[in-house]
């Protein structure tokens, strides 16, 4: 049974784990460190972009640091991880113009904002200023406080984390140009790649490879990591359709409306009677679906039993993430913290 989210702990503190509130703060504040010495026209949407996030890499990333025994003063996983903040923000602002995106967090999508107040080139305009902030990320990634061999070590690891990242996207868009994807193999591997190892997968890795030369503990991290980023992306899945947008800042249905491929879909598609078939594909993949066709296409989602069964796929993958941990190498208060973390990904409810 899935864990009801009034159990999930809240962020733990420095008496029994990592004080979480202190990374998010320190992370914002050498984010807002560095925006203070962009000047020009992009340098205060860009610093927008960056702001109402969650913190999830950045976090993981400075507990990867203390899960490998990383000393207490621990700036270079802080300052790794607003890189990685700022990474993310890039990756929204180009995932909202290949999704046609209106809002994001709550306010309108960057794309959005810049055709309003120059009509006609809102898109391009974005997509320069994408660019750009992938560009500030890794001048941040250079401006840290690394020795040459953890400078290196970092550097191979985000260069595969951005080369899978970019593939696993390109990969969701060719397979939504597809019609209905049943293979549920073939999707979880592109949510893993786009999605799953870049949110938890890669953070972690990273942090605990800045602290440690030793291969074993970012290898250990990455066994707990992967099966949680299964389950971060599967709940992110749920929470595309069946979300409240007041706590999630997006707008119910619109994976359904982006005709996205995704686990949620695969097992409806897989078991679907013809009725139900003609439903998803009358409203799936129609920008225009209103708000009485999306909750057509729940009304199928239920009936066939897909919410239970992606949380029970959640449910296991969190028990495997569990175990890993238990395997793994990481100090007493980088334990405690992971535990927790992984009840909070798998089981958020934006």
């Amino acid at each position: 049974m899935p864990i009801p989210l009034s159990s999930v702990p809240a962020a733990p503190g420095a008496a029994d784990g990592l004080d979480l509130d202190r990374i998010r703060d320190r992370t914002a504040a050498i984010v807002t460190e560095f925006f203070s010495t962009r000047t020009g026209p992009l340098a205060r949407p860009l610093r927008e972009a960056t702001e109402g996030g969650k913190m999830f890499r950045p976090v993981l990333c400075t507990v990867g640091w203390h899960a490998a025994g990383g000393p207490p003063a621990d700036d270079p996983a802080l300052h790794l991880g607003a890189s990685l903040e700022l990474f993310h923000a890039s990756l929204l602002i180009h995932d909202d113009i290949c999704d046609q995106a209106d809002t994001r967090r709550g306010r309108p999508a960057l794309h959005r904002a810049l055709e309003a107040a120059y009509p006609g080139a809102g898109t391009g305009l974005a997509l320069v200023a994408g660019d750009l902030l992938a560009f500030w990320h890794q001048e941040v990634v250079e401006l840290a406080p690394l020795s040459s061999g953890q400078l290196r070590r970092v550097r191979a690891v985000l260069a595969r984390m951005r080369q899978e990242v970019f593939e696993g996207q390109y990969r969701e868009l060719a397979l939504s140009q597809q019609g209905p994807v049943e293979d549920l193999d073939q999707i979880l591997a592109v949510a893993r790649a786009k999605s799953g190892n870049y949110s938890v997968t890669w953070p972690l890795v990273l942090g605990s490879t800045l602290a440690s030369a030793d291969p074993a503990v970012p290898a250990a991290l990455h066994r707990y990591a992967v099966p949680l980023g299964e389950a971060f992306q599967l709940r992110d899945d749920l929470l595309g359709v069946f979300s409240d947008p007041e706590v999630s800042g997006k707008p119910v249905g619109d994976d359904l409306r982006e005709g996205k491929p995704t686990a949620l879909l695969a097992l409806a598609w897989r078991s679907a009677a013809p009725d139900q078939r003609r439903v998803l594909r009358a409203h799936v993949g129609r920008r225009d679906a209103s708000g009485a066709d999306i909750a057509e296409c729940q009304a199928v989602l239920i009936a066939l039993g897909v919410p239970d069964r992606i949380e029970t796929m959640i449910d296991e993958r969190y028990e495997r993430a569990v175990e890993a941990l238990e395997q793994a190498p990481a100090t007493g208060p980088a334990r405690t913290t992971l535990r927790r973390l992984a009840a909070q990904l798998a089981y958020r409810d934006s």
